[in-house]
């Protein structure tokens, strides 16, 4: 009986002690109660914090831009030091172009050079010197003479006109004996050159030649001396600042006026230097005609002449 007790006891003691590690149910379901909501509490904090990050992550990505403002005025201390005050005077330099156009106004004074250019020319001379016409050594031959009256324009026909001689200044002719320069004293003279120069009063000189040149087109015949003439512009000379050459040619005829066959030439030469204009006509010797290239070669002489005095 005893035996039985002592285990009945002992069983009971073992139940007892069991129950007493045992925690009740309510225990344990309060305890998971809390271990859920601390594993809630744990998530919703690291769902808390990395919401937080990616919005932090956010506004800085979305404040980059914005950022900068504030930040630099917190630098432009350093900064407007110098800049600002540097990128003003390029405004300023825009200003400073306006002083061109100012300086523009000199630019016109050039035109007020050009007066004094002119008073730069010679002035209208008294008269015609002998070095700025053709001389005796030119002609191969001892003969030159001075005209006491100068020659006139020449003659073409009645179309012809020449209002430029009321601008005319001063004028002096002269003549000469031509003999070519190979040919030696024993030779008779081959042509007969009369050389006229004239200084006209302001664009005279230069309407001179145009008019000659208007002549020759409204004269394409007319008389030299008695002789029906015909007459034909041979384009210019290459010789001063304008030059101009004339074929005047009549019925060839022998020395003692009796007609020849085939026509008798004679030339006209004028170049312009300046204000003045020397001009050469050739009228040949006895029935002989005139050789054109002779003529040219004086009218280049005549113009070194002519150039020599005036400029």
């Amino acid at each position: 009986m005893s035996n039985e007790l002592e285990r009945a006891y002992a069983a009971l003691d073992r139940d007892a002690s069991e129950r007493a590690l045992l925690l009740p149910a309510a225990d344990l379901r309060a305890r998971a109660r809390r271990r859920t909501a601390v594993r809630t509490a744990a998530t919703l904090v690291a769902v808390a914090v990395l919401a937080a990050g990616t919005t932090i992550g956010v506004r800085v990505a979305l404040a980059g831009p914005d950022r900068p403002d504030p930040i630099l005025p917190a630098t432009s201390p350093t900064p407007s030091v110098s800049p600002s005050p540097v990128s003003s005077p390029s405004p300023s330099s825009s200003p400073s172009s306006p002083p061109p156009p100012s300086s523009a106004p000199p630019s016109s004074a050039p035109p007020s050079s050009a007066p004094p250019s002119s008073p730069a020319a010679p002035a209208i001379p008294k008269s015609i010197p002998a070095r700025a016409m053709l001389n005796k050594a030119d002609g191969n031959m001892d003969t030159f003479n001075r005209l006491d009256e100068p020659r006139a324009a020449p003659s073409f026909c009645s179309g012809a006109d020449f209002p430029s001689e009321d601008q005319a200044g001063v004028r002096a002719s002269g003549w000469l004996l031509f003999r070519s320069p190979e040919l030696g004293p024993e030779y008779t003279a081959e042509d007969q050159i009369y050389n006229t120069v004239t200084v006209y009063r302001g664009d005279g000189a230069s309407a001179f030649m145009d008019e000659l040149a208007a002549a020759v087109e409204a004269c394409p015949e007319g008389e030299v001396g008695d002789l029906p003439a015909r007459f034909r512009d041979l384009g210019p000379l290459e010789l001063g600042d304008e030059s101009l050459m004339i074929e005047r040619s009549t019925a060839a005829y022998n020395d003692d006026g009796s007609p020849a066959e085939g026509r008798r030439k004679t030339f006209v030469a004028a170049v312009r230097v300046g204000d003045a204009v020397t001009m050469l006509e050739s009228s040949g010797y006895e029935s002989g005609p005139s050789d054109p290239d002779d003529v040219e070669a004086l009218a280049a002489t005549a113009t070194v002449r002519l150039a020599g005095w005036r400029q």
